[in-house]
């Protein structure tokens, strides 16, 4: 009797761990909570469509090359950890003696220093920002580097007329647009006179020039060429409608070919290219030489027209345009120069200062 009372609690027992463990199976199983993403991280999404994850507060940004270098200098300058190239004393005297102090980590691709992925790292780098021309690889590139090199790189188009995004998506990377959204307000104010320029000016009304570079002026930045850009907006006409090179240098023209062209203007890469060309007899067969029309192309401290392609074209704008089309832009090249410097340089010009900037003697 005893042996049955037991089976009988011990069936019992079963039957409700049995029930217990059926409405177990049929309540509905609440999901394992998903850890947020952390407030320390984010996503930035550059111009190629790659998703990067990022910290949220950026201070070390390391400029792939030139190019980008330039763009992190005026958009950036406080959160610039390192630089790609180092900044020359000419450079130095304008921009100021604090960016010597900056590590030089080498190019991230290119001509030039392989990058230096220990000095990055002792950098505190925390991610590699590369401006410029999208190349059609460039979003393969990219990828494969940064899994090289084991450090966030992210892209951003910059092309002349993609400088206003360019900024503004500089803006967005750091998470703060004052100072980008300002700088790309002034690029629309130029692009917006280059269209009127564009559209007004008839193309056999306009100024044919031909850009001297190299140690003889025999090379040139050809039509079609990312590096003679910013001539199409002024607009003027460049003569050497030549195959463009594919490398630094420009394409190699000879004396013949300048002479057929007979461009109103020599613009010269150098003070001292321009004296020597004055002085040549070969260029003097050129009515331009004769009469005076060879500009030096300032270049403190950076090139006016490229070298590199970067946001230092709008200062070439701002004084090509009013020299040769002042009815569009107005007649203050000098002022406009000035007006660029300040803004995106953080420099206030005198005017001793800007006379040897303009006529290429400043040291």
């Amino acid at each position: 009797m005893k042996n049955q009372e037991i089976k009988r609690s011990l069936s019992l027992i079963l039957l409700f761990v049995a029930l217990a463990m059926i409405l177990t199976a049929c309540k509905p199983v609440d999901p394992v909570p998903t850890a947020p993403p952390s407030s320390d991280e984010r996503i930035f999404q550059d111009s190629v469509g790659r998703e990067v994850n990022l910290p949220a507060r950026l201070t070390h940004l390391v400029p792939s090359g030139p190019l980008a270098q330039i763009v992190l200098f005026t958009g950036a300058p406080d959160a610039v950890g390192a630089t790609a190239l180092p900044v020359t004393e000419t450079q130095l005297k304008l921009l100021g003696a604090g960016l010597s102090d900056l590590p030089v980590v080498g190019q991230l691709y290119g001509k030039g220093d392989e990058f230096n992925v220990e000095a990055a790292l002792m950098a505190g780098t925390q991610v590699i920002v590369d401006i410029g021309e999208a190349k059609a690889s460039i979003k393969e590139d990219l990828d494969e580097i940064t899994e090289q090199i084991n450090l966030p790189t992210v892209f951003i188009e910059a092309s002349f007329a993609d400088m206003p995004r360019a900024y503004r998506d500089l803006g967005r990377l750091i998470g703060d647009s004052e100072r980008t959204d300002q700088l790309a307000a002034y690029c629309e104010d130029w692009l917006a006179m280059s269209e009127k320029a564009k559209n007004t000016i008839p193309e056999p009304e306009r100024v044919k020039v031909y850009w001297a570079l190299g140690d003889a002026g025999l090379n040139t930045n050809a039509v079609g060429s990312f590096h003679s850009e910013l001539l199409e907006y002024v607009p003027v006409i460049n003569v050497a409608d030549v195959e463009p090179a594919n490398r630094g240098g420009g394409s190699e023209v000879s004396m013949e070919q300048i002479i057929g062209w007979q461009p109103d203007y020599i613009l010269v890469d150098g003070a001292k290219l321009a004296d020597e060309i004055k002085q040549d007899p070969a260029w003097s067969a050129l009515q331009a030489v004769q009469e005076g029309r060879v500009l030096v192309v300032p270049g403190a401290p950076y090139g006016f027209l490229a070298d590199p392609p970067s946001v230092n074209r709008y200062a070439g704008l701002s004084w090509l345009g009013p020299f040769f089309y002042p009815q569009i832009y107005g007649e203050d090249a000098r002022g406009q120069v000035a007006e660029f410097y300040e803004l995106f340089y953080g420099i206030e010009l005198d005017d001793a200062t800007l006379d040897t900037i303009l006529d290429g003697s400043f040291k």
